[in-house]
């Protein structure tokens, strides 16, 4: 009789204890609630767009360029052995080493049989906008172009336009080159950190591709001038700040729906649950709208540093990486949404190393031409051909510069910040490379 009273109330103090924590659990599950809507609201009020469709820019379905695209993407038709001839030709292109007489020709040949194809993309260069993905889906669920596909069109574009180089009409191919630059920010306003990265890499590509239609080749001043005006690499910080609101949407998105108490919602952000593990995820929903609340303001912060030269931003972007990877256990979202930004803005800042090496060697070009001799220092192309002398956005210092010969040399340090004496590596294979990391042009005469 003893053993069942000493039993019952062990069994009604568990009862206390389970509605005692249901009643914490409702609590705090309502008021992390109201203040996850309250966040929300503040940066929907502050004109961050909170889903797909808010993330959208307005284009027109004439003034679309993804009609062009979309056609060009089911025309283009190459084997893997062509999409590797144009990668392993490419490499040895930016590293100075002319492309075989056998290779150049079947390289010709698949640009012929293309035409078709890449005349749709310079039609969609003239498009004032580009929107591939339904903008009434949600981001996670998207269709975004095939990177494959774009980085294969846009080694096309260089080898057609440095056929036209080769074939004496320079001014032509770096008309070319202008409108593929433009082809390839397109892509950029679809506004997602993908499309962004696609963007970047086919942009640094295409300027491999300038460097090679330009070296021991005349090209006219006027040529010249319309080239350096498109190598402007601000714009793209400000791309990389919209690619960065790009995923605060996808996090709101796909947060609110791994927060949802709908059964045919579950599955689709957590995969099939048990009927424990469901009440689990119930459990620590308020733990989870937390986790969603303070994770929200990181995305402005982000998107304010995609905005400043990448020398200011290195170190709190490392702290960021940092910071996510210390959150405790139940910050599921956070782990599992909040991308590696530091691998991202470090692209971005090696193509604006890129753009900045190719106007400033563009500028010395045209410096030559007005006066006769390269500038004995990047001190001279300002203002009349510069604003400013390059700033290298690894160090926060000038871009190094020296004659060499007849020719002359640019460069940036690059993610090591070591002066590597100009030699570079195409092929980024980490943050920091350990060597030949500079971002250089070089004329030799």
């Amino acid at each position: 009789m003893k053993a069942l009273k000493i039993l019952s109330r062990i069994g009604v103090g568990l009862l206390v204890v389970a509605a005692a924590a249901l009643l914490v659990r409702a609590v705090l599950n309502y008021s992390e609630g109201r203040k996850l809507a309250g966040a929300l609201a503040d940066l929907k009020a502050g004109g961050v767009p909170i889903s797909a469709g808010d993330l959208a820019l307005p284009c027109s379905e004439e003034d679309n360029g993804a009609r062009q695209w979309r056609a060009a993407e089911s025309l283009l038709d190459l084997t893997n052995d062509e999409r590797a001839l144009l990668s392993r030709v490419f490499l040895d292109l930016v590293s100075g080493k002319p492309p075989a007489e056998r290779d150049r020709a079947r390289i010709e040949a698949v640009v012929a049989r293309s035409q078709k194809p890449l005349g749709l993309i310079h039609e969609m260069a003239a498009k004032p906008c580009f929107l591939y993905r339904d903008p009434g889906s949600p981001l996670s669920e998207a269709l975004i172009p095939s990177a494959v596909m774009m980085v294969t069109a846009t080694r096309l574009l260089g080898f057609e336009a440095l056929g036209r180089a080769e074939a004496g009409d320079v001014p032509g191919a770096l008309d070319a080159i202008r409108s593929d630059l433009r082809f390839a920010a397109q892509i950029a306003s679809e506004g997602t950190l993908m499309a962004q990265l696609i963007a970047v890499a086919d942009t640094r590509m295409l300027a491999g591709f300038l460097e090679a239609v330009c070296r021991d080749r005349f090209v006219d001043d006027q040529s010249l001038l319309r080239v350096i005006g498109d190598l402007e690499p601000e714009a793209w910080r400000g791309r990389q700040a919209r690619a960065i609101r790009g995923e605060c949407t996808l996090f709101i998105e796909t947060g609110l729906k791994g927060l949802s108490g709908a059964r045919a919602d579950l599955p689709a952000f957590w995969g099939n649950l048990s009927p424990l593990q469901r009440f689990g995820v119930w459990l620590i929903r308020p733990l989870l709208k937390w986790d969603m609340r303070t994770t929200l303001p990181r995305f402005p912060e982000a998107e304010a540093q995609a905005r400043r030269p990448y020398y200011e931003t290195r170190a709190s972007l490392r702290e960021r990486e940092r910071m996510i990877a210390e959150r405790p256990w139940y910050a599921y979202f956070s782990k599992l949404l909040l991308g590696n930004l530091d691998a991202a803005f470090m692209k971005e800042a090696q193509l604006e190393a890129t753009l900045l090496a190719a106007r400033t060697g563009l500028a010395c070009r045209l410096y030559k031409s007005r006066t006769g001799s390269y500038p004995e220092s990047l001190g001279a192309l300002v203002p009349d051909l510069l604003k400013e002398v390059p700033i290298d956005p690894f160090t926060g210092q000038p871009f190094v510069y020296r004659r060499e010969g007849e020719g002359f040399i640019v460069y940036s340090l690059g993610s090591n910040q070591k002066d590597d004496g100009g030699r570079s590596t195409y092929m980024i294979t980490q943050l920091v490379m350990e060597k030949d990391d500079d971002v250089s042009w070089r004329e030799t005469r």
